[in-house]
């Protein structure tokens, strides 16, 4: 389990406990529209001396960044089918959030705004998680509005809309998306130069130059079946890219064809903490854990109304 904990300020009636308390109930109030196998679960909200936990599972593997982290000293980065499965399960997982009504058939408008190498986990068995939609914007009855004026996951993954205007929508989890692929696959993010350009040279180029998403994204030599989704996720307008997260799954289970799946993921994943194991005399290494046993079944509530203490899902 993990906790997530907010401490209480010295004035019980202000307006910082009001905030802190309510987005932390908006969390397990969203959560419970978020019941996916490849969303990490939340599981309530509880008071304990002085702070607010939300409660929500650890997950049992590592994070893209850690993953990332152990192969960097490979000479090979991950394949685009491992990069292929990786995106197609991540948009698998956001497309019942972006697509998600409340009772009554309204639609909630849930995004991300974090899809980046921490919130997006592999384990040794290819399976992928998704986790912390508790930065996700959404149109939650009562929702407390944020005040921070700043991309709310790695800025490195914020899609253009995010960084020039915050007004966002589902596409922009995409173009989050998509720059984990390429970042898998080529062990770069798309605002690296090539090696071979200087600062100068760099400082040099016109804003249309260092636009060239097509031939950056050629220069990476990656196998046309990664190389065509890629180019359409990070266009720079959101008209330009996929629609939806489903249609985004459906396109990238098309270019695995049914012979690239977790079990192959899994394998290829463990292939490479190998090498890097060598390259770093096995110090680090993550080796696959044994399998645990299931966690307790938890029981659900419904969100009380007049509940102060506990609020469970």
């Amino acid at each position: 389990m993990l906790l997530k904990a907010v401490g209480m300020p010295s004035d019980p009636g202000g307006e910082r406990v009001f905030k802190a308390r309510a987005k932390l109930e908006e969390q397990v109030r969203l959560a419970a529209y978020l019941q996916h196998p490849q969303s990490v679960r939340v599981h309530g909200l509880h008071k304990a001396e002085g702070a607010w936990y939300v409660i929500t599972d650890h997950p049992s593997c590592n994070s893209l960044n850690d993953v990332l982290a152990l192969v960097t000293e490979c000479k090979r980065w991950f394949s685009p089918l491992f990069a292929l499965h990786v995106g197609a399960q991540v948009a698998g997982a956001l497309h019942p959030a972006h697509t998600a009504q409340d009772e009554r058939g309204r639609s909630l408008g849930i995004v991300h705004r974090a899809i980046d190498l921490d919130h997006v986990f592999v384990d040794w068995s290819g399976r992928v998680q998704v986790s912390d939609f508790g930065l996700a914007l959404s149109r939650l009855p009562g929702r407390v509005a944020s005040t921070v004026r700043r991309p709310q996951g790695d800025t490195y993954f914020s899609s253009p809309e995010m960084l020039l205007t915050g007004r966002v929508d589902a596409r922009s989890d995409l173009f989050a998306l998509g720059l984990v692929m390429l970042e898998l696959a080529t062990g770069r993010s798309l605002l690296h130069p090539p090696n071979e350009i200087s600062p100068k040279a760099l400082a040099a180029l016109s804003r249309k130059q260092r636009a060239g998403l097509t031939r950056a994204i050629q220069r990476a030599r990656l196998a046309g079946a990664l190389r065509v989704p890629l180019c359409r996720l990070l266009q720079r307008s959101p008209a330009a890219r996929y629609p939806t997260a489903g249609e985004l799954e459906a396109d990238l289970s098309r270019c695995l064809g049914g012979t690239y799946g977790a079990k192959e993921a899994g394998a290829e994943l463990k292939a490479v903490a190998d090498e890097a194991g060598e390259h770093r005399g096995n110090e680090g290494l993550l080796h696959p854990r044994p399998r645990a046993r299931s966690q307790d079944r938890i029981t659900t509530h419904s969100l009380l109304k007049n509940e102060s203490e506990k609020i469970w899902l």
